[in-house]
């Protein structure tokens, strides 16, 4: 009984975390092409916008430690075993190994599009914004675009996660009856 109610937080955590990173946005500049005027505020603000910058990249590291240990162990130790668990007994369920696939390769994904996005967020913050605003703004839409594919992965992991859940669950009370 505890063991299931551990599952479940660990389900829970990888949600809330999930949503955490899907949910903060870099900068809400919009994508046309940068103006003179946002060109000099860029250049003005140069250092406020670094300092920025380097604080979201603490978190975002932070989050995506959690979300990969997270995520590791809910695969380790709820969804490989129950596959394992249920082959042994003679009963695989089509389901929840289709699942468990999908989940390994969307987790890949995840590693994949992370490595990408803080490579970029990387060579952003290195760049020099005060002299250069016009290719610092580009990179900052290309880190944009790539920590929104993170997001969607992310997203994309906490829905498999719960449509597994829903399915254990619906076993579970088959078998109480």
């Amino acid at each position: 009984m505890l063991r299931r109610y551990k599952i479940i937080s660990v389900f829970s955590c990888a949600v809330i975390f999930g949503a955490a990173l899907s949910n903060v946005a870099i900068f809400q500049y919009p994508t046309a092409a940068l103006s003179e005027e946002k060109s000099g505020m860029v250049s003005q603000n140069c250092a406020t916008i670094k300092q920025s910058l380097k604080s979201l990249q603490k978190t975002d590291a932070r989050s995506r430690s959690y979300l990969g240990t997270i995520y590791e162990t809910i695969i380790t130790k709820f969804i490989t075993p129950m596959n394992l668990r249920l082959i042994d007994n003679s009963q695989p369920n089509a389901s929840l190994t289709d699942l468990h696939s999908t989940i390994l390769a969307v987790r890949k994904d995840f590693v994949n599009e992370y490595t990408s996005y803080s490579q970029s967020f990387e060579e952003l913050v290195s760049m020099n914004c005060k002299d250069n605003p016009e290719n610092f703004y580009n990179k900052l839409v290309e880190t944009r675009r790539k920590r929104a594919e993170v997001s969607s992965t992310t997203t994309n992991l906490r829905n498999l996660f719960a449509e597994y859940l829903t399915i254990v669950r619906k076993l579970r009370g088959n078998y109480e009856q």
